[in-house]
């Protein structure tokens, strides 16, 4: 998971979140700047980022591009599948981490 450092608050809290709800997870932060270290490193199936997904996404499973701005929607894309949700509440998110799952 990793967010612009002026959503580090808001990172923090879905990053604990998702630990608590989803406790078979493991879940990593980091900041945008050594996220391709981390992506390295950890080899996570799903990514949490407020950027776009970018064209080298082979090496993840599923990619959820979070927007900090409600009034555009959040992105998930995992494999040929993908939604969108504006402004998704914590449960939202979870059930879209869940329906990737799936997919994985």
């Amino acid at each position: 998971m990793a967010l612009e450092n002026d959503y580090r608050a808001y990172q923090d809290v879905l990053a604990v979140g998702v630990r608590i709800l989803h406790p078979h997870a493991e879940v990593k932060t980091a900041e945008l700047e050594a996220l391709e270290e981390e992506i390295k490193r950890f080899e996570p199936q799903v990514l949490i980022c407020d950027r776009p997904e970018p064209l080298d996404s082979g090496r993840w499973g599923a990619w959820l591009e979070i927007s900090v701005d409600p009034t555009r929607p959040t992105k998930i894309s995992a494999g040929e599948h993908s939604c969108e949700k504006t402004n998704p509440t914590m449960e939202e998110l979870l059930a879209m981490i869940d329906e990737i799952e799936q997919y994985l």
